[in-house]
């Protein structure tokens, strides 16, 4: 990590005194001066960017940025900046090359603490105040810089420097599909041989919405008041009841007739209207017509552009980002029965069309029962009446106890900023906020992040308020001569002691930003000893190792850190397997510019990651007896698909398009992923709404939302992964995605699983593309390319390089009309 100080700048040159602002602005006050502000930048990768200071040619910044790094680099160039109305100029710059951070633990340092390892990296700190492009009369620019090694930030459980604390005594569920039928192979785990009950999510909403007292909060990226939370013999029995309306909707309007307070809050699609459902057809105006004049408090919110934006910029910013966050919160009954407590779930499913469905994943034999008015497609060009429906594969969790406190937090802070914040219930005076009152009987800890920035979101004043700017004269300095700075001195340790963090919010431009999801994913990645299993819905990042287009703002760190993990583990020469499950190809028509370009950006990003380890194995084969090593070994990518022969299908159209036609033939379709996950040496599941992608993890494109859960009694060691619910999960939705229970699943880091795994995907691959149609009940299927050992191509066996079914290459094809920002 890099601890990055700006300081302030002196003596600047004014740019702006011949310039258009030198007139007035547009609020006829003169500005003469130049507006300052200071970005860094790993080559093309941008580590920060402080606020802009107006008319100062002497601005005093004191900003602290905590950047994670994992880049090859030859150093960090500071950039000065004139902000301007048509555009930027360079004040001057400064490249530090990045040896002067890099000192390594000698033998003096082993001699002092015998715990240390020769080569290991140091934490070094520099502290310089020096002349922009080298010349005196074009000012100084003063910052501090530390690096700060792995080894010294993955020690605890918990992320540190988050807004959001871990909490301990909870409860949680992990639920695989909005339903769970129960039919997978049985999975019996731990030492006493316990069996997994898997929960069903839709079943509990209904029922957590039914038992409500208080309040109902509702947060999604789409919520549709036509879907039923039940289906089949549940719905007709709750129907006949004349009990609650299993329909969303009606259901939000019974509760909030018997004076529960239900707040709702969606995405306000920009590109939606009254005779225009919107690009992605989310049923905000739907929902909002619904609830129109009812006592449903709905809140339909769009993302927001910055004060630097221009008026087109900021109108793009509400088109082209969401409000992505899915998570709902309710009083409940104690288990006890003894007074209420707070519930909460939350995760990667909508409550909206196409979403409920099970580990059966039918295509045509549930069009006119299970999924009647819930029949749902995007991937072709084919009507509700003919199918398939889009199969849909996702993950949730729920959560009771202290860290469903912060869920509400959560909710109040976007609530505050753009709603009515006196429809919000005082929570505290109803008792449900004192930590001391829940149930902590739960043996789980939890910790909360999210992707979210201050323009759509009401930080805690008080968090703020803590924060802290370094205290650089604290340090044991030592002077380093240089000519060419004013002032040049650094400091170095070889010591664990744990890093303190002076704020919990990172910042761009001056505004607050919580990119703790990112930081979450990249310490967990940090800690992992054994295996990494990752199921998203896109997975492109880390633009710094792509062999071209670098430049790209998609500079997330996951890819990267996956990549150095296991190249760390093959100079180790010791096991470590990454499973990644992605869709086929992305939610959309596969051959449309906007799905070819989302798949070019996945593409080189995983291309990346193949060739960096294929570099780590060539170095261990040439310099051991090892041989014969490959990429499989360590990195597989997967996808899900199914096939349905004709019997009991329940289309009833004739088929008209040209997809139609293909597709009442081959019957075959892809599992959409949808799900948000990662597991990590099944000790730790993370699980929530953000995708691998730019957009989820930048903190400023679309809002997220994510939990951390752990048990402290189930941890991995160095030699062996735990066995407690964590473990349970991960083997029944390998269990439900494979449908079957393989020994070798219980230890996913050794070759033997990792080839099991293979051999179930190619058997199934083979079943996919082939001529005869079959019913398929193992859905597990190897991603459409394949790896040659210097670059990705699509797997053998597929036409022209395309998917099953069309025309649209496999591979992706940079967009010309869509920019980056959007598809990343």
């Amino acid at each position: 990590m890099l601890h990055i100080k700006i300081i302030q700048c002196k003596n600047l040159r004014n740019l702006d005194r011949m310039g258009i602002r030198n007139v007035t602005t547009l609020f006829g006050r003169k500005c003469d001066k130049s507006d300052p502000y200071v970005t860094a930048f790993l080559e093309d990768y941008r580590l920060l960017k402080t606020r802009y200071i107006e008319d100062d040619l002497d601005p005093k910044f004191n900003e602290d940025f905590y950047c994670p790094v994992g880049h090859c680099t030859n150093g960090i160039t500071f950039c000065v900046k004139d902000k301007d109305l048509v555009r930027d100029e360079c004040l001057g710059k400064y490249f530090l090359p990045v040896s002067e951070l890099i000192r390594t633990v000698d033998k003096k340092d082993i001699e002092a603490d015998s715990s240390l390892v020769e080569g290991d990296l140091k934490r070094v700190g520099l502290h310089k105040v020096v002349y922009l492009d080298k010349k005196k009369d074009y000012g100084t620019l003063e910052f501090f810089v530390e690096f700060i090694p792995v080894r010294m930030l993955a020690n605890t459980m918990e992320v540190p420097g988050t807004y959001f604390k871990h909490t301990q005594g909870n409860s949680v569920k992990l639920y695989m599909n909005a339903d769970d039928d129960g039919s997978s192979p049985l999975v019996k785990y731990g030492s006493d041989d316990k069996v997994w009950k898997p929960p069903r999510l839709w079943r509990d909403i209904y029922d957590a919405v039914c038992n409500a007292k208080i309040f109902v909060y509702m947060v999604g990226w789409s919520i549709d008041t036509d879907q039923y939370l039940l289906r089949g013999d549940e719905l007709q029995k709750a129907l006949d009841n004349g009990g609650y309306n299993p329909q969303i909707g009606p259901l939000l309007k019974q509760k909030s007739e018997e004076n529960v307070q239900v707040n709702l809050m969606q995405w306000d699609d920009y590109s939606s209207g009254i005779m225009f459902p919107g690009m992605m057809k989310t049923y905000d105006e739907k929902t909002r017509t619904y609830f129109k004049n009812s006592l449903v408090n709905a809140a339909f919110m769009n993302m927001i552009g910055g004060e630097t934006n221009t008026l087109l910029e900021g109108q793009m910013k509400k088109m082209s980002f969401t409000h992505h966050q899915k998570f709902i919160i309710m009083d409940a009954p104690k288990k006890n029965g003894e007074g209420r407590e707070l519930l909460a779930f939350i995760g990667g499913i909508d409550l909206t069309e196409g979403r409920w469905d099970n580990q059966k994943h039918p295509l045509f034999r549930t069009l006119r029962s299970n999924h009647r008015g819930d029949v749902y497609g995007k991937c072709f060009r084919n009507s509700k009446e003919h199918g398939p429906r889009q199969p849909w594969h996702d993950i949730h969790s729920a959560v009771r106890g202290p860290e469903a406190i912060h869920l509400v937090q959560a909710f109040e802070e976007r609530w505050t900023k753009q709603a009515d914040a006196t429809k919000l219930v005082n929570l505290k005076l109803k008792g449900l906020l004192d930590e001391g009152k829940l149930d902590n009987s739960g043996r789980w800890c939890c910790q909360l992040s999210r992707s979210i920035d201050s323009r759509v979101n009401v930080f805690d004043r008080s968090i703020e308020q803590s924060f802290s700017s370094s205290d650089i004269e604290s340090y044991d300095w030592s002077t380093v001569r240089d000519k060419t700075t004013k002032l040049s001195r650094r400091f170095d340790t070889a010591s664990n002691a744990v890093v303190s963090y002076g704020r919990c919010l990172d910042q761009k431009k001056g505004r607050l930003v919580d990119t703790s999801i990112h930081n979450t994913n990249i310490h967990y990645i940090r800690r992992a000893k054994h295996f990494i299993y990752i199921e998203s819905q896109y997975f492109m990042g880390s633009s710094f190792m792509w062999s071209k287009d670098s430049h790209v703002k998609c500079g997330n760190m996951i890819a990267a850190e996956l990549t150095l993990k296991i190249c760390q583990k093959i100079a180790a020469r010791e096991p470590f397997t990454v499973y990644i499950l992605l869709p086929m190809w992305m939610e959309g028509i596969p051959a449309a510019g906007a799905t070819q370009g989302l798949l070019h950006w996945q593409r080189v990003t995983i291309e990346a990651m193949h060739q960096e380890v294929q570099k780590a194995l060539d170095a261990r084969m040439a310099n051991s007896a090892d041989y014969g090593l490959k990429v499989s070994d360590y990195l597989n990518f997967y996808c899900l698909g199914t096939r349905e022969t004709e019997q009991g299908s329940e289309a009833t159209a004739v088929p008209e398009t040209e997809d139609e036609k293909v597709l009442s033939k081959t019957r075959r379709h892809q599992i959409y992923i949808h799900s948000k996950m990662m597991i990590v040496d099944d000790e730790v599941a993370l699980i929530g709404t953000a995708n691998i992608n730019q957009r989820s993890l930048d903190g400023c494109r679309d809002s997220e939302i994510m939990m951390t859960s752990w048990q402290p009694d189930h941890l991995a060691t160095n030699d062996s992964i735990p066995n407690g619910d964590i473990h349970a999960f991960r083997l029944h939705v390998w269990a439900a995605i494979t449908n079957q229970m393989d020994d070798a699943f219980r230890n996913p880091s050794s070759p033997e699983c990792a080839k099991a795994f293979n051999k179930i995907a190619e058997r199934n691959w083979e079943k996919y593309i082939g001529e005869e149609t079959v019913d398929m009940d193992s859905h597990l299927l190897p991603s459409p390319f394949e790896f040659d050992g210097g670059k990705l191509m699509a797997r053998k066996g597929l036409k022209d390089g395309c998917f099953t079914d069309t025309k649209a290459p496999v591979l992706g094809k940079q967009s010309v009309i869509f920019p980056e920002i959007f598809l990343t």
